[in-house]
């Protein structure tokens, strides 16, 4: 049964391929959180989101249920901060999870996680259906690898360049040399670069391919031009105070 089958419409492969790579990825060891642990930090953010209302609990997928994940208080607190409030954040956040514990690779793991399922489950509430259910988690430890490419570019963390400057990380990461191919929505990932390659997935199979991101004619679907797909993300970015 694919993904989205309980919807009445068929929705693009790409998108089918894209969603149910990243549920799969949360179940799995990451780079510096282990598989329960990611599952931990879906489970706070949705718990987190159906607090405020913003999408419907999913039955067995309560951090009541991931306690035994062993996941450290201060990423349970940006993970449910992150899935709910990311407009009003400042620095003062950022160095309050440093000054509790957390590193900032294992900060951007947890972003990424967030940011990467939350985007699932506003699709899911958006086509009218429930959000997914995440696998079992699976055995085995972080690879724990931080990026030697990275360099401070002015964020809250550290980042890999992109073109030249990136290096051999930099076309693994983004999958080209070009800088064009590394904006900042998608650098701002890449201390944790699995992160960052999962980002660039959901928005290459939902928003545009990086390598036609200058291109004002491409477009996934032929039923929307590209100008109405970037109104509609602006106007959308708007209403929800994201001045990327």
């Amino acid at each position: 049964m694919a993904l989205y089958d309980d919807f009445e419409f068929p929705v693009r492969n790409a998108i089918v391929e894209a969603h149910t790579a990243a549920l799969e990825s949360f179940a799995a060891p990451g780079t510096w959180w282990n598989a329960a642990q990611r599952c931990a930090i879906v489970a706070e953010a949705r718990d987190a989101r159906c607090a405020e209302g913003l999408q419907d609990p999913l039955d067995g997928d309560s951090s009541d249920d991931v306690t035994a994940a062993d996941l450290p208080e201060a990423a349970r607190k940006v993970a449910r901060q992150v899935a709910v409030s990311t407009n009003d954040l400042d620095r003062s956040f950022f160095d309050e999870a440093i000054a509790a514990g957390l590193t900032d690779t294992e900060y951007t793991e947890t972003v990424g996680i967030v940011a990467r399922a939350s985007a699932l489950d506003v699709f899911a509430r958006g086509i009218g259906v429930r959000s997914r259910a995440l696998p079992e988690p699976q055995a085995g430890e972080p690879t724990r690898k931080r990026p030697a490419a990275a360099k401070d570019e002015g964020a809250w963390v550290q980042s890999i360049p992109g073109g030249r400057r990136g290096g051999d990380e930099a076309i693994d990461t983004y999958g080209s040399n070009d800088p064009q191919a590394a904006p900042f929505i998608y650098r701002s990932l890449s201390l944790v670069p699995e992160e960052a390659k999962g980002l660039i997935r959901n928005g290459g199979s939902q928003y545009i391919l990086l390598e036609e991101f200058m291109n004002p004619v491409f477009t996934l679907d032929p039923s929307i031009s590209r100008p109405q797909v970037e109104l509609v993300a602006a106007r959308v970015s708007a209403i929800n105070q994201c001045f990327y």
